[in-house]
């Protein structure tokens, strides 16, 4: 494999690294906006509370998806760059 080759394929690798965080950052918002749903219905929150992962603490790497998704778009510069 040529050295253009592997440069393409860790584009390809950390371009979808990139749309799995995206995709993460967007799924967890959805997820907090049917909690705070669910939590407003007198009827539901007991069941939601009920659930295993009702409360799995908090998450340290949350807050860190816009440093990872500027990183990777660094890579992927630095990889696009001419050698």
């Amino acid at each position: 494999m040529s050295d253009v080759d592997t440069t393409q394929v860790l584009c390809f690798i950390l371009e979808e690294l990139k749309h799995q965080a995206i995709f993460a950052r967007r799924l967890h918002g959805w997820v907090i906006a049917v909690a705070e749903t669910i939590e407003k219905n007198p009827d539901l929150e007991p069941q939601l509370k009920r659930h295993p992962f009702y409360d799995q603490g908090f998450d340290s790497s949350l807050p860190k998806t816009d440093l990872l998704l500027s990183n990777i778009d660094a890579l992927i510069r630095q990889l696009r760059e001419p050698l």
